[in-house]
């Protein structure tokens, strides 16, 4: 989806992170409707269930995108997803019946620091993938018959509707993991 809003891109860097370790529940959503239900339900159930143990998340909630299929996508949407919705934390946790343990993994990531909307995220994204194919570099992925396998792909929401009123003052680092 491009939004009509103005983009004004942050720059893309690579950055060289460590494993990190989340509880995460994973869902399926082929429109942005449903994946807005999805999230909205299963969100803050999940923080709940995080606090309820005891464990004290490492910031806000990042979603992982597994397999993103683009054969799908129609203009003015976003692709037919799988994702989970991750809490981070501080170090690993055992998974339950519901949420599963899981980590981010260590390595090169290419990430933008995106200030603003959430309906720019789609930009961003296409922002990444530009400057990695300029760069001569290669995102971590496995192209399959149901879509795009990624080793790693985030958007993490440090700063949302929850902490400021005004979209445009949201920040979400937006990472894939490189392919060294």
């Amino acid at each position: 989806m491009t939004s009509d809003m103005p983009f004004k891109p942050a720059e893309p860097g690579i950055e060289v992170l460590p494993e990190r370790p989340y509880l995460a529940t994973r869902a399926r959503a082929d429109d942005e409707a449903t994946f807005r239900a999805i999230v909205d339900r299963t969100l803050p159930e999940l923080f709940r269930r995080v606090l309820a143990r005891g464990l004290t998340p490492a910031g806000g909630p990042w979603f992982r995108y597994v397999l993103v299929d683009e054969r799908n996508l129609t203009p003015g949407s976003i692709p037919p997803s799988t994702f989970e919705m991750c809490v981070p934390l501080h170090e690993a946790a055992d998974g339950d019946e519901v949420l599963h343990a899981g980590a981010l993994p260590a390595g090169r990531w290419v990430v933008v620091h995106h200030r603003g909307p959430y309906a720019l995220l789609p930009d961003v994204h296409a922002l990444i993938h530009r400057w990695v194919g300029d760069e001569g570099l290669r995102i971590d992925h496995e192209v399959r018959d149901d879509g795009t396998a990624h080793a790693g792909s985030y958007e993490w929401f440090r700063v949302g509707p929850t902490d400021h009123p005004d979209p445009a003052r949201w920040e979400t680092d937006v990472g894939y993991l490189l392919r060294d």
